[in-house]
């Protein structure tokens, strides 16, 4: 008897003994996945090119300059309201907020009022099906060392789709891949958009942004008054005789 209470005893403390690494190595565990999570969460306004370096200039194909030569500034679905596909959207100086949830980033923008829903992998969001195309396309994001990545495909085509100063059409290929991390409160952002129809090589849109205490202020586009603008491109609207 005394003899099975003895082994009794051991073996509880062995049990109790080997307890104490595991439950160290699920919280460190736990600690490097909440430190790869970085905190991006916040308003951020422009500051300037990443790391003050310019960005490089757009290289579109002979295809893609013979449309952006031919086409007209006043057909631009913007004069209509319509939303500018990323990333031409972050092309102009306008604010935007990053919300975070568990199986998803939120990213609100000022210019148009886009909002983009950005789901993260590992969450059993259903993929895309073979004909949802949408303005903004599908996005999927991972957090990789400290940074978020996102990727985005199943764009519509689009006359804006990389530059919101130049006309240089996006094709239903077109695959954007964006890196958010943070340093300090600056937050860095790189893209990097492919399209092997209408760009010869990758075109590369840096910058970094600092934080921002004022609410986005809203963009409430009135096609009626966007319209009025392309009234003055004479090519489309001639002087009246």
């Amino acid at each position: 008897m005394k003899t099975a209470v003895a082994l009794a005893l051991a073996a509880g403390l062995l049990l109790i003994v080997g307890a104490e690494p595991v439950a160290r190595r699920v919280a460190a565990q736990s600690a490097a996945v909440s430190s790869a999570t970085p905190n991006l969460t916040g308003i951020w306004h422009r500051k300037g090119p990443l790391n003050g370096k310019p960005n490089p200039p757009m290289a579109p194909t002979n295809r893609a300059l013979g449309y952006e030569k031919a086409y007209e500034n006043a057909l631009s679905p913007t004069y209509d309201c319509v939303p500018i596909p990323v990333p031409a959207l972050m092309n102009d100086d306008y604010d935007f907020q990053i919300t975070q949830q568990p199986d998803r980033v939120i990213i609100r923008y000022e210019k148009m009022d886009v909002v983009r829903t950005v789901w993260l992998d590992g969450h059993g969001h259903p993929k895309p099906g073979a004909y949802d195309y949408s303005i903004q396309g599908h996005s999927i994001g991972r957090y990789d060392g400290g940074r978020l990545v996102v990727e985005t495909t199943k764009f519509t085509p689009d006359s804006r789709g990389f530059n919101s100063n130049r006309f240089v059409p996006a094709t239903a290929m077109k695959k954007v891949t964006e890196t958010y991390w943070r340093e300090g409160d600056v937050l860095k952002m790189q893209t990097v958009s492919v399209d092997p129809l209408v760009l010869k090589q990758p075109f590369h849109w840096d910058y970094e942004y600092t934080l921002r205490k004022e609410e986005l202020t809203p963009y409430d586009c009135d096609p009626e008054d966007s319209r009025f603008g392309a009234q003055f491109h004479k090519s489309i609207y001639p002087p009246d005789n």
